[in-house]
């Protein structure tokens, strides 16, 4: 099995943390792999244990990440995970207010947000200009084209094309 990133970086003596929004990356399928430390607090309903689709707010995994960067020992690999913007869409009713009543948009406001609050914070501790910052998405969403309302049963460009900001 090839070493994942995480253990290529933890190998090379970084700090690795991982904070992740959803549970369908919980830790019991192999993903905290070379993590120091693996956040995975996805609260679940056990009455509905057979869905995976349990998730946490974007502000909460912020926050759990932004207390692990108060105290990080440089270098350090971080991997934040945001799951907001997948059905069901429900952002935040200011999010939702400024996104004139888009579910999907608000969510998608409400995670950008979110990685503002890291740049931020990376900025602040003097880490911005020495800290290479990936931001890429896990698949678009069809928002109904082709017949389709989010993903996964279809292979359009509405749901394959999805961005990488370096």
């Amino acid at each position: 099995t090839p070493p994942t990133i995480a253990r290529t970086f933890n190998d090379a003596g970084y700090r690795t943390a991982a904070f992740v929004g959803a549970y369908v990356l919980n830790r019991r399928f192999g993903l905290d792999e070379g993590f120091d430390v693996y956040d995975d607090a996805v609260r679940r309903d056990m009455g509905r244990a057979e869905q995976l689709e349990a998730e946490r707010p974007g502000g909460e995994v912020v926050d759990a990440a932004l207390r692990w960067l108060q105290a990080a020992e440089q270098p350090f690999f971080m991997w934040v995970h945001l799951y907001d913007p997948h059905a069901p869409y429900a952002p935040p009713a200011d999010y939702l207010r400024r996104a004139n009543g888009s579910a999907y948009d608000g969510e998608v406001a409400y995670a950008d947000a979110q990685v503002s609050r890291l740049v931020e914070a990376l900025r602040s501790h003097g880490l911005l200009n020495s800290t290479v910052v990936a931001v890429t998405g896990d698949h678009g969403e069809s928002l109904g084209e082709h017949g389709e309302s989010t993903h996964g049963m279809l292979a359009y460009d509405a749901t394959l094309r999805v961005p990488l900001v370096i």
